[in-house]
């Protein structure tokens, strides 16, 4: 068994986690406790929006 194919579980269940994570923080930063100015709330959402991007590059291996 070479040593790459004895690292792939590892590689995998990091990457999960790493993509659960971003969906956590996207949640977090997508819902606001109290109103906000709207350049506030567009900057929310952009980041948000940023942290999606990152899951799905993840996800499709880029």
């Amino acid at each position: 068994m070479s040593t790459t194919t004895m690292n792939r579980p590892r590689v995998i269940t990091g990457v999960g986690r790493l993509v659960r994570r971003l969906e956590h923080e996207r949640r977090r930063w997508s819902r606001t406790e109290s109103p906000v100015v709207p350049t506030e709330q567009a900057w929310r959402a952009g980041v948000a929006e940023g942290l999606r991007l990152a899951q799905v590059a993840i996800r499709k291996g880029v």
